[in-house]
C-alpha cells in the first residue's frame, strides 16, 4: 500500500519536470538568422519573426535595425558578423 502510494505522488511531480524542460529547449534565442549581402555592401541579418538588423560591410557594427527588434537579436547579428 506505502509502494502505491509514493507512486501516485510521485508521477504527477515528474510529469511537470518534463513540461518544464520542453519549454527550455525552444528557445527564440539560439535561431540562426537568414543573412543577405546587400548590393552596397553591408550585412544584412533577417529573423524569422520579422526583424532584420543590417550591419556595416567590414565591422561589426550596426547601422539599423527594424523598431521591433528584441535585444538579442542584435547580438545574435554582431556575434555573426565578428566571425566574418
Amino acid at each position: 500500500m506505502h509502494r502505491s502510494l509514493v507512486v501516485f505522488v510521485t508521477l504527477p511531480l515528474l510529469d511537470g519536470c518534463t513540461e518544464a524542460t520542453s519549454l527550455t529547449l525552444d528557445r527564440p534565442m539560439d535561431e540562426v538568422p537568414e543573412t543577405q549581402r546587400l548590393p552596397n555592401g553591408d550585412r544584412q541579418f533577417r529573423f524569422s519573426d520579422g526583424c532584420v538588423v543590417v550591419l556595416q560591410p567590414d565591422r561589426a557594427v550596426m547601422r539599423s535595425e527594424s523598431a521591433f527588434c528584441a535585444l538579442y537579436q542584435r547580438d545574435i547579428a554582431l556575434l555573426y558578423a565578428s566571425a566574418d
